[in-house]
């Protein structure tokens, strides 16, 4: 990704943007050195401004101005770009699918999440609203979670570890049709066998974070897939 700045130029500058688009455009292969040399300034001078465009090299600058495919950058990304690129390259299609079913198989749904999985809660909620017919709610309140327990009803809690405020006290006396348990880290939670857990990683995340200082972006992902297959369902029924 690059972005590029013409606004930021000073006078001289915007002489090297045109003299040396003009030179490149007539001589590719031109060198930083020749550059510098038809306009009697140093090479360093042409690097600074290059790079005061938004270009990490000369080399890739020319690329750009004679429209060629620049090379990828080597510079060093994030772990969490890292981690969400893994993510992508192995996302079990399998996974989502079996979700899908268990959500679209449902008249009434509580989706439960706090802090950061509250605000992937409500906008989940907010997407199957908009893209399926069964009637959604989000909330960060227990109390709802055990108002809204009825048989006509899922529950979906959402979770990034795991450890969350526990629900194990209560579990047993509620009554939905089924709890659903999206997880991002994978741990063992002996107190919810019975019940559906679905995990997005095989991993136990980064030990140096606290559970609310985690990244909820594999969520945001995973659960517009989601969304994906009911407007591609929809899709279908529309056709029909």
């Amino acid at each position: 990704m690059i972005k590029v700045d013409y606004n930021n130029l000073n006078l001289l500058e915007k002489k090297l943007l045109d003299g040396t688009r003009e030179s490149i455009q007539h001589n590719p292969k031109i060198s930083i050195t020749e550059l510098s040399k038809c306009f009697d300034v140093s090479t360093s001078k042409i690097s600074k401004f290059v790079k005061k465009l938004g270009f990490e090299s000369f080399k890739q600058y020319k690329h750009f101005i004679v429209g060629e495919e620049s090379e990828p950058q080597t510079s060093q990304v994030s772990d969490e770009l890292q981690r969400i690129t893994k993510y992508i390259s192995n996302f079990d299609e399998q996974l989502a699918y079996d979700f899908w079913i268990k959500i679209k198989d449902c008249n009434k749904l509580v989706i439960y999440g706090l802090g950061p999985s509250y605000i992937c809660a409500d906008y989940f909620a907010y997407r199957l609203r908009t893209f399926s017919d069964v009637f959604t709610l989000a909330t960060n309140d227990l109390t709802v979670v055990k108002n809204a327990d009825n048989s006509d009803t899922k529950l979906l809690v959402l979770s990034t570890t795991g450890l969350f405020k526990p629900l194990n006290d209560d579990l047993n006396k509620l009554k939905y049709k089924e709890m659903i348990f999206l997880f991002e880290e994978f741990r063992h939670f002996p107190d919810l066998q019975g019940n559906t857990l679905f995990y997005l990683t095989n991993s136990t995340g980064d030990h140096s974070l606290k559970p609310y200082e985690k990244s909820r972006t594999l969520f945001f992902i995973f659960l517009e897939e989601i969304i994906q297959k009911f407007k591609a369902s929809n899709d279908n029924k529309n056709n029909i």
